[in-house]
């Protein structure tokens, strides 16, 4: 599996710790809440430009507000980027309790803030090592996450 069926298999749960509904998430990217709706039920497949949107958009909330999505890098890195690093026990667990917990975000119960923060806090509990591995190249005059040169160094 490669790295953007990991992040549609992943993308409601990615979404919901951004704090974004499918609407808001669906205009960020430029398509419509029945996109995003789409390929979380896996009726429609994920592809290359919407990934790469998808994770732009992504790592641009996290460049903007690190202290609230630091789940958000590790969620990336446990289930999209570097899965293999880490066993399969510790990630359902992880899973579990991000599951549990995001969905709150939306419902405006709690902020993305404390959510990340115990978020971490229990994968710190769990012995879950992450390591937020995101080096930065450069890309003409742009700046992008190596996620950006590793897709694009993939082929077709």
């Amino acid at each position: 599996m490669n790295e953007i069926e990991r992040l549609q298999d992943n993308l409601l749960l990615i979404r919901r710790a951004a704090g974004w509904t499918a609407e808001e998430f669906g205009k960020k990217i430029g398509v419509t809440r029945q996109t995003i709706n789409n390929l979380e039920a896996k009726r429609n497949k994920l592809n290359k430009t919407q990934y790469i949107a998808m994770r732009a958009v992504i790592e641009a909330e996290m460049a903007k507000a690190p202290e609230e999505t630091e789940m958000l890098g590790c969620i990336l890195e446990v289930f999209v980027d570097n899965p293999e690093n880490y066993n399969e026990k510790d990630k359902e667990e992880l899973l579990a309790k991000a599951n549990m917990l995001t969905p709150s975000i939306l419902a405006g119960t709690t902020s993305r803030k404390a959510v990340s923060k115990e978020l971490m806090g229990a994968a710190g509990a769990m012995g879950l090592a992450v390591v937020m591995v995101n080096p930065v190249v450069a890309v003409g005059a742009a700046v992008a996450g190596g996620w950006l040169a590793k897709i694009l160094k993939e082929k077709e």
